[in-house]
């Protein structure tokens, strides 16, 4: 992965990450605090996590695999789903930012640090495993849902908005996904040390704020913003239905 680092030496301090150099919509920069703030709290309203949290009260194996199975599902999709973005948007510069989180994804310069690799060797390291019979996490469906909300969306400015909310509870993300992967105390360290879960607790707050000021950069007008909030929602929309049926699942057995 490429962790070149570029600072605004006025502004930012030299250990921050930046998908591409950034001296406009840097972080800390005040719009970029005030909207993430917003988009944030406009997110808590969708509950998202309220009934996946319920349901990880307890996590035994049976239940982390289906979480790790769901999950990998997921981000195989996640690159392809990205890509498609891109495709679908009409501008060079919109392009050109937008493509920055799916190459991320897609190891940076290392295809070592593929993120969908890195999830298989890290619950490899606790002895789960992507298990394709598991029809109960088979979340392609949703994926697929997704998947035509962005085919439909007309708006260039949507676009913008459904990549935004893709990211906004990133970090809740991935604290849900690792207390559904531990099903023991011994996970705990074991996962916490992986490259998977080390880079994403130290990226998710760029892939924030790059997206924040992708809104930022291309939302200026009102019709605009009104455009990209439809989307935005219909993104919080689907990960409250990802979550929820994982949620709903990991109480049935699995044979």
């Amino acid at each position: 992965m490429d962790h070149n680092i570029y600072s605004n030496s006025s502004q930012e301090k030299a250990d921050l990450r930046y998908l591409i150099p950034e001296d406009t919509y840097y972080h800390g920069h005040p719009e970029v605090v005030e909207w993430t703030t917003k988009f944030s709290s406009e997110a808590e309203k969708y509950e998202v996590f309220k009934n996946i949290h319920s349901a990880l009260q307890t996590v035994d194996i049976a239940k982390a695999n289906k979480v790790a199975t769901a999950w990998y599902e997921f981000t195989t999709f996640v690159p392809t789903f990205l890509s498609l973005a891109v495709v679908l948007t009409d501008d060079p510069e919109r392009q050109h930012h937008l493509i920055q989180i799916a190459y991320d994804e897609l190891g940076g310069q290392d295809k070592q640090y593929i993120h969908s690799k890195l999830f298989l060797e890290a619950i490899e390291k606790v002895n789960l495993s992507y298990k394709k019979d598991y029809e109960i996490v088979n979340i392609k469906n949703i994926l697929e849902g997704l998947k035509n909300t962005l085919l439909n969306t007309n708006s260039q400015y949507g676009i913008v908005g459904l990549l935004l909310s893709f990211e906004i509870i990133a970090e809740e993300n991935i604290e849900t996904l690792f207390k559904g992967l531990c099903f023991d105390d011994n996970c705990i360290a074991l996962l916490s040390d992986t490259p998977f879960f080390e880079i994403h607790r130290a990226d998710e707050t760029e892939h924030i704020r790059h997206s924040v000021a992708n809104f930022l950069r291309f939302c200026q007008s009102d019709e605009s913003k009104r455009e990209f909030m439809v989307s935005f929602e219909d993104g919080l929309n689907f990960w409250r239905k990802f979550w929820n049926y994982i949620a709903e699942n990991l109480n049935i057995s699995t044979k």
